[in-house]
């Protein structure tokens, strides 16, 4: 075995398996035979319908999509599959499979479409091997940063703020979460300022700043910041503000987390 057979054959420390979803026979047997030189175990379907009922057997961690099947497209079925990782979320069993979109159109409209249905990255066809590699070397790079991005924000939450998204007009995801990261850091000091000042008039800001970002915080999956604000919320009504200070100390910490992952959010988004 020559070095560079080697080195293609040899993973980068992943076993992630890959669902190839693509009707071209021909073109299914290239995709595999590109996998299994990159050193990635991969399965193959030929339309969108085919790979919903794979998913439902194997937990794929990348999917080659061709965008256009017949029975169902990439795009329909990309959609049904972010539908029901919502739906899962929502059940508290949280998943995101990495969507790779296959298409012979390179028209810039079809990258933003792409996107638009919820895939994750786009390639054109003929797949080349470098491009295929880069590809899916970005996923996985992807997956590691995306955990740690879901210990912040709930990705159930954001995807379903980027189902909102319409034709022509701004970006709600990107609009929401400006104004939150604009509102706040105000809301932090007015806690800060109320609980220094220790009397009744300042339990009432307390509570109410601690409100208003609980909700921010909530309507941009920011889990843990909400909770730590539901916290200071009940020390306020039950007047107990000194015990609100070490919990607006761990807010302020993170809130910062949250302000970075929402910062790579947007940027993710608009690139």
């Amino acid at each position: 075995m020559n070095p560079e057979t080697a080195a293609h054959q040899t993973p980068s420390g992943n076993q992630a398996r890959v669902l190839v979803a693509e009707d071209s026979p021909l073109n299914q047997q290239v995709a595999l035979k590109q996998l299994e030189k990159l050193g990635y175990p991969a399965d193959a379907v030929a339309d969108g319908t085919q790979a919903l009922e794979a998913l439902k057997r194997t937990a794929y961690a990348i999917i080659l999509m061709d965008c256009q099947m017949p029975e169902m497209s990439g795009y329909e079925a990309t959609w049904q599959i972010r539908e029901r990782e919502r739906q899962s979320g929502e059940a508290g069993l949280a998943s995101h499979v990495y969507i790779i979109a296959m298409t012979a159109n390179t028209r810039t409209d079809t990258r933003e479409k792409c996107l638009e249905a919820g895939m994750d990255d786009f390639i054109t066809k003929p797949v080349q091997l470098p491009e295929l590699e880069a590809a899916l070397q970005r996923a996985l790079a992807d997956r590691t940063s995306q955990q740690a991005l879901e210990e912040v924000i709930d990705p159930v939450v954001i995807a379903g703020l980027r189902q909102l998204r319409m034709p022509g007009k701004s970006d709600p995801l990107a609009d929401l979460i400006d104004l939150f990261l604009k509102e706040a850091p105000g809301q932090l000091d007015a806690m800060e300022k109320a609980i220094a000042s220790n009397d009744t008039y300042s339990m009432a800001r307390t509570g109410s700043a601690a409100v208003g970002l609980k909700g921010g915080a909530s309507n941009l999956g920011a889990r843990t910041l909400a909770a730590l604000c539901d916290e200071i919320e009940q020390a306020a009504r039950t007047g107990w503000l000194a015990d609100a200070k070490p919990v607006l100390d761990q807010a302020k910490l993170e809130f910062e987390r949250v302000r970075t992952a929402l910062d790579k959010i947007k940027a993710d988004a608009a690139g």
